[in-house]
């Protein structure tokens, strides 16, 4: 008898019917892993999680903890479209927002964060970072992009599914929850590094870091008896009040000298000509280096410690919304004593939100490069010749005169030269740079002198140039190394002594400043926390004040100040 007479089935002709539904299953499963694996390679290439730095770390941190975040972002993506093309939109995101954070470490120090989205017009400033590399790498993502919207698909729940993910996404802006996550960081394996943002990026991952940078947009609100048991909590014993000038008061001149250095290890530096023209020089401790300008401004502006804040605020960035026009800041304080307050930068109006936040600190007046005849160097950088002329057209014969100048001549990145001896590129240019910025400051002052009226000007640097292998190579080879936070600062005055005032900052703080300045012009203030201020400043070189964030709602953020 045949198997075909008995109706049998051969073996090699059997066959397992497979419902549809695990089949569609096991597609999406293959395609979720595939699209995790491609997450994982991207933010492992990202943060270089490389062999050594894996070492003796809990893997599981690596693959599970810190891509929560990342398929909790592909969640929102597949909302509209299908997985895989979603999958590869979210990658080439991620890719793209990467670039863009490292060529912001390059230039500031700080990594991509969530505020920057509404500083995108700035990203032209940053292009003298950028390299073909940069561009492949942020390319992707348009083919990406063609992908996804040749994918969009829109469902009854599209949207309700999107706006559920985006709710998951800002969670950490909930207290209990960045609460809970800190307390539970020894286990769960992530944590928001706020002493080094740039390191919190690398260990938790770009997408988790961009969930904790929702924090800085946090900011607590206290009561009024909260604020004013704050204030009377400042117990640094009060200085003896400075003598108040009694005959005509000084135009105030502040320079903010951008990248200014004295080197310990040139004795030829173009500082030295400063000297020579009557300058007398003093240092004094910026909060950052090579770059984030802003947060050494504020601190001269407003006499708040930049430490105060968690790592990676900028204030004028990210507390613009709250800073009111009653802050009690240093053009402030001198209108109330009948100053005019102009602000000047020969650059953009809009870089730093300049244009937003000087109004609220109190300057009447903003004259940006629109307003000026400059001449721009081949890095598009201008000189700060035109910034100067543009202040002297409008030194009056009225009364006193404020004017904050902030230049650019010296703005990095330096330029590799055939005399730059190997692991020092970039002096030549930087030093040529000094150079010019040094002989228009001298030539500025000197045309004060002629016209007369008492003056007193200190210009300070915001931070060490970028010359990272320069320094290394001179001998600074820790990030700790305080030298890399010393900045010269330069006075000079017709009426009042620069070496007070050169001896009162030495060694202190940028934050010191503004309650010296006013003592040494004879405006002293006599208000709480400028009086803590300047008694902490002067009783220690590193007072190490750390104000607390009631205090700090006082100074900036209410309308009515105590």
């Amino acid at each position: 008898m045949t198997i075909a007479e008995t109706g049998s089935t051969a073996p090699s002709e059997l066959s397992i019917s497979i419902p549809a539904w695990m089949q569609a299953a096991g597609r999406i499963i293959l395609q979720l892993l595939a699209v995790y694996l491609l997450l994982l390679a991207i933010h492992a290439y990202l943060g270089w999680w490389s062999p050594e730095f894996l070492d003796g770390r809990s893997l599981w941190h690596f693959w599970f903890s810190r891509m929560i975040v990342p398929m909790v972002m592909l969640g929102f993506f597949v909302s509209f479209a299908r997985l895989l093309p979603a999958g590869a939109m979210l990658g080439a995101g991620l890719l793209f927002v990467g670039t863009l954070s490292q060529i912001k470490k390059d230039s500031t120090g700080e990594p991509f964060q969530i505020s920057d989205l509404f500083l995108a017009g700035q990203s032209v400033h940053l292009l003298h970072y950028v390299y073909w590399y940069h561009w492949l790498l942020g390319g992707l993502i348009i083919p990406a992009a063609i992908w996804y919207a040749m994918n969009l698909r829109f469902r009854w729940w599209s949207l309700p599914m999107a706006l559920v993910f985006v709710a998951l996404l800002s969670t950490y802006r909930i207290q209990w929850v960045a609460n809970w996550i800190h307390d539970n960081s020894w286990w769960i394996g992530v944590e928001n590094l706020t002493f080094s943002q740039a390191e919190s990026e690398r260990m938790n991952g770009l997408g988790t870091h961009l969930y904790f940078s929702m924090a800085g947009l946090r900011l607590k609100t206290y009561t009024q008896p909260e604020v004013q048991q704050a204030m009377a909590e400042l117990n640094a014993p009060k200085p003896p009040m400075a003598t108040a000038a009694t005959g005509t008061k000084p135009d105030v001149y502040i320079v903010l000298g951008e990248a200014w250095w004295h080197d310990p290890d040139d004795p030829d530096s173009p500082l030295n000509q400063l000297k020579d023209a009557g300058f007398t020089e003093s240092i004094a401790v910026s909060p950052v280096y090579g770059g984030t300008t802003p947060n050494a401004e504020f601190e001269v502006l407003t006499g708040i410690p930049i430490k105060t804040f968690q790592d990676g605020i900028i204030p004028y960035q990210h507390y613009i919304q709250y800073i009111t026009d009653s802050s009690r800041s240093l053009p402030r304080i001198l209108t109330e004593r009948g100053y005019a307050a102009t602000a000047y930068h020969n650059f953009t109006r809009r870089f730093w939100l300049r244009d937003q936040i000087y109004p609220k600190l109190g300057f009447d007046d903003f004259v940006s490069m629109d307003q000026m005849t400059l001449t721009i160097q081949p890095n598009d950088w201008p000189t700060d010749e035109g910034l100067y002329k543009a202040v002297l057209d409008r030194v009056g014969n009225g009364g006193p005169q404020f004017h904050f100048i902030v230049t650019v001549q010296t703005h990095g990145p330096y330029e590799a030269d055939d005399s730059d001896l190997k692991g020092h590129e970039g002096v030549h240019d930087y030093r040529t740079r000094l150079d010019g910025a040094a002989r228009a400051l001298a030539a500025f002052k000197k045309e004060l002198d002629s016209r007369g009226r008492p003056y007193a000007l200190v210009l300070f640097g915001d931070h060490l140039p970028g010359l990272r292998m320069h320094q290394l190579h001179d001998g600074m080879k820790s990030e700790q190394d305080p030298r890399l936070h010393q900045i010269p600062v330069l006075i000079a005055s017709n009426t009042d002594k620069p070496q007070d005032l050169a001896d009162a900052i030495h060694g202190r703080p940028l934050y010191c400043l503004s309650p010296m300045v006013l003592d040494w012009i004879g405006q002293p203030v006599d208000e709480a926390y400028i009086n803590y201020l300047d008694a902490s400043c002067r009783n220690a070189e590193d007072p190490k004040i750390r104000p607390a964030e009631a205090v700090i709602q006082n100074q900036l953020f209410t309308k009515d100040p105590i």
